[in-house]
């Protein structure tokens, strides 16, 4: 495939490696529950795991975008959400992965917003904070599509 070639593979990995790095700082802060979120004694910890979240949804949105873009698999620049739909029609990862996914967009610019500290946030926070694997997945199935 001739589109192919246009997917900066370089760019691709040095991204998938601040994911890396980016959860790897999370899980260096220890969360035992979303009450860590609500505790204003912890706000540093709280912008800390948020910033490195964000960024690391960031990465993955950015990969999605380029793929989708150099395999020209929308049409016109659409949401972050359908370039992540975009790679899961093009089999790059399963349907059911895309589903679970496809809102780390939204999630994103909500914590940047800084809407925390509040019940609703705290406790979608400390779930996302339960499907780190996710962030591993979604590298594994770029990793082996760029293979």
């Amino acid at each position: 495939m001739r589109k192919k070639s246009l997917v900066r593979k370089d760019r691709i990995i040095e991204y998938l490696e601040n994911i890396e790095k980016q959860i790897k700082d999370i899980k260096s802060i220890s969360v035992s529950s979303k009450d860590f979120f609500l505790d204003t004694k912890n706000s540093i910890q709280i912008k800390a795991i948020k910033y490195s979240l964000a960024c690391a949804i960031q990465d993955i949105t950015r990969i999605c975008v380029h793929i989708a873009s150099a395999l020209s698999l929308w049409k016109i620049r659409e949401s972050e959400a359908e370039a992540i739909s975009a790679l899961s029609d093009a089999g790059i990862f399963p349907r059911e992965f895309t589903d679970k996914i496809k809102e780390m967009p939204a999630f994103r610019n909500r914590i940047i917003h800084d809407y925390l500290p509040n019940e609703f946030d705290a406790v979608k926070l400390f779930e996302n904070l339960q499907n780190l694997d996710d962030f591993k997945k979604f590298s594994k199935y770029i990793i082996e599509w760029l293979s």
